[in-house]
């Protein structure tokens, strides 16, 4: 058996990046994160001894509350080992449970989700967390499984925003021995062994099975094609940056992007072009997948100026003129707004940027309604009708069905997203709905063929930025 020295294993870190940050460690008492929690405390003596200055060391302890009384376990053992060792010890507590059924995800899912919205907390310091070479071989077969582009391919890297992953370039063997050689103690998390998650599965079976079928270093091959991933990557994001360096203004809280010769870019360009101005309002990419790109690309390719486009989180698209498209965050403002609809005429809400044109006609059949435009029953409607956001006593007698609902109800009942219930106009009179854009007619306030209707034409325009 090979034997690892105990000088073997050490951190390659820029001491520039981390000298004058408090240092947080992600600390499950793990085999990885019990050696990394040693040589942090090494490389703390290192950097304090040569700096004179002092480094803050804490350690995050996050439980799932997954695994009953060998999580309590664990929380206890990592707590008396930062309390051996004078290091601040900041215990979590998460239901993953329930946060995965109400979020719809699975167990592995939401675990991830919750301990990074943690972890994020400390972003004004350095973040470490313990993950090894098997680790990152584990992630880029995940990232293949999930039809992943270069991006995926890439793996995690050592270094990226506020988390360091100083133990990448080492195996879970290595890490092991590495332990052993130097007394670290740690404990073992007993569902590592439960091949029923996917990733321990694809530990545990399925990268042992290709290593024995292949004869091939499974593991090696993976992060050498994460390295190429990455070469491929650093090439595309140069690409990236010289076109929004020409193409983008940035404010504070919004982006203008210039997309003439859009078409003619090389979509992975463009693509990228559009993420990173995403990222730049959404301050992250998360919930932002390739279909909502995809909206975006045909958005500004095959609309006209005053069209617009909702992502996850409240961002916008909007696509103004002089082929231009500013993508930014909606405030509380944009959504809360009530304005009495002119009967004749225009009406125009500013804060949605759209013009309501209003005018009497008789109905001649066919569709009610469109995305731009809504036939009501005038006399239905001539009185008290408002366009608005929805409240919460809202509701509707839907065109279907003897009964009314509350929209709340209705919304759950045809699945509008939740992100979007509160982007959506509503025709009301007082708390019954009249109109759900592009959605529903109340039933009351149908036109009959041959009757007096209300035409009400929705027109949108470039809102000044």
């Amino acid at each position: 058996m090979t034997v690892i020295p105990k000088e073997m294993i050490k951190l390659d870190l820029d001491d520039n990046l981390i000298k004058d940050k408090p240092w947080y460690i992600a600390f499950s008492g793990g085999p990885d994160s019990a050696c990394l929690l040693y040589l942090l405390m090494k490389k703390r003596e290192e950097i304090e001894k040569k700096y004179k200055v002092s480094v803050k060391l804490s350690a995050i302890h996050v439980n799932h509350n997954l695994r009953q009384s060998e999580s309590k376990r664990d929380e206890d053992f990592c707590r008396r080992l930062c309390e051996k060792y004078d290091i601040e010890f900041l215990p979590y507590d998460v239901d993953v449970n329930n946060y995965a059924k109400e979020e719809k995800l699975t167990v592995e899912q939401a675990a991830r989700v919750l301990r990074y919205e943690i972890f994020d907390d400390y972003s004004y310091g350095c973040v470490f967390l313990g993950h090894n070479k098997d680790d990152n071989a584990e992630t880029v077969f995940l990232n293949i499984l999930r039809g992943s582009g270069v991006q995926g391919l890439c793996g995690m890297q050592k270094v990226s925003e506020h988390y360091f992953r100083p133990l990448l370039d080492y195996t879970k063997k290595e890490i092991l021995e590495f332990n052993r050689e130097n007394g670290i103690e740690y404990v073992i998390d007993s569902t590592n062994r439960a091949s029923y998650y996917m990733r321990n599965y694809i530990r545990n079976e399925i990268i042992p099975a290709l290593n024995e079928k292949t004869n091939k270093d499974i593991v090696g091959n993976l992060i050498a094609l994460a390295d190429i991933a990455t070469q491929t990557q650093s090439y595309i994001n140069k690409q990236i940056d010289a076109e929004w360096d020409k193409r983008v203004t940035a404010g504070k809280d919004h982006v203008l992007v210039d997309v003439k010769d859009f078409v003619d870019m090389d979509q992975v360009i463009s693509s990228g072009l559009l993420r990173k101005a995403i990222r730049y309002v959404k301050k992250g990419l998360k919930d932002v997948e390739k279909k909502h790109i995809e909206i975006v690309h045909t958005l500004i390719l095959h609309s006209q100026s005053g069209a617009v486009v909702d992502l996850k989180d409240g961002i916008r698209v909007l696509l103004l003129q002089n082929n231009r498209v500013k993508i930014y965050r909606q405030s509380d403002e944009d959504y809360d707004f009530c304005v009495a609809v002119n009967i004749e005429g225009d009406t125009f809400i500013e804060s949605r940027n759209i013009n309501v044109r209003a005018s009497a006609c008789i109905f001649e059949g066919g569709d009610e309604y469109t995305e731009q435009r809504v036939f009501l029953d005038f006399e239905a409607v001539k009185q008290g009708l408002v366009i608005r956001n929805r409240k919460s006593r809202d509701f509707i007698y839907p065109a279907k069905g003897n009964g009314k609902k509350t929209l709340k109800k209705y919304f759950i009942d045809k699945k509008v997203d939740s992100d979007l219930r509160d982007r959506l106009f509503v025709l009301a009179i007082e708390n019954e709905i009249v109109y759900i854009e592009n959605k529903e007619i109340g039933k009351r306030f149908r036109p009959v063929k041959g009757s007096k209707a209300l035409r009400l034409e929705f027109v949108k325009y470039e809102r000044t930025v």
